[in-house]
């Protein structure tokens, strides 16, 4: 039945997956020098591993609209998103596998999920799209076409971007404002991608709640991230202000002023 609907089975998997997702947030943004215990392996510097933490918890809110949310065209784009980056990281333990905290539970935690999720994930999301829905909700207004352009052409060029990081990450490590191992710069690319994919997939819907979760992420995430920055300064290369932080400045000014643009086109609806 097209109704749009979320299925129990979705909600259950997704309900789940939170739990994961605020646990490693709690454990790398808030407890980074106890990474290699607590987590899979151990993260350094301090601002890669709470650029992680920050990114989960950008996952488990989207995740969380998955579990309690009516709408599934809400919250569909981040599954094909999910996909990409629970493969990226299936990948990256195979390649760095002497780098982990092999036998601990985290890491036993970190292996399962990892398997199953580029698998699962890309089930559920074809699973749930019987109920998918073309037709916008009451209150919904149209995303104007040349945003959209604009959003798959960059979703576009960071997946270019990040994969060639993931496939030659000693290319990509210098660029990069503070240190990273060839393991972290995989898996940063692997959170990247999760942006990349998001941006293309929401590009191909003109409603603009098929976006707003998916925004309220990105911009939850990477707040922390800039939060993150400013607790570490000297994990930088240089300076705390360089091309990375300026760019988060600008992405997280562009996506406030858009969402409060296009809520207040909603309102007035």
């Amino acid at each position: 039945m097209k109704n749009d609907a979320i299925l129990p089975l979705t909600r259950a998997i997704a309900g789940v997956v939170v739990l994961f997702l605020v646990a490693a947030f709690i454990i790398l943004f808030f407890l980074p020098d106890q990474t290699g215990t607590l987590f899979a392996w151990a993260i350094k510097p301090h601002m890669s591993s709470m650029y992680f933490g920050a990114a989960y918890l950008g996952g488990a809110w989207i995740l969380a609209k998955t579990a309690l949310g009516k709408r599934w065209h809400r919250v569909q784009a981040v599954f094909p998103a999910v996909a990409v980056f629970a493969t990226a990281m299936l990948i990256a333990t195979l390649l760095h596998w002497d780098r982990f905290s092999l036998g601990t539970a985290p890491f036993i935690a970190w292996l399962i999920l990892y398997i199953v999720s580029p698998f699962l994930i890309p089930a559920l999301w074809i699973y749930n799209r019987r109920t998918e829905s073309p037709e916008p909700e009451e209150s919904d207004v149209i995303v104007p076409d040349l945003a959209r352009r604009i959003t798959r052409l960059i979703g576009t060029f960071i997946l270019i971007l990040v994969t060639s990081g993931f496939l030659f990450p000693n290319l990509f490590i210098p660029i990069w404002p503070w240190e990273l191992t060839p393991l972290t710069a995989r898996v940063l690319c692997g959170w990247l991608s999760v942006i990349g994919t998001s941006a293309v997939m929401i590009s191909l819907d003109p409603r603009w709640t098929g976006w707003r979760a998916i925004l309220e992420g990105i911009f939850i995430a990477y707040s922390l991230v800039f939060v993150a920055a400013f607790m570490n300064p000297a994990d930088f290369k240089t300076s705390i202000v360089n091309w990375y932080t300026v760019f988060m400045a600008i992405m997280l000014i562009t996506i406030f002023v858009f969402y409060s643009i296009m809520e207040s086109r909603r309102r007035q609806k």
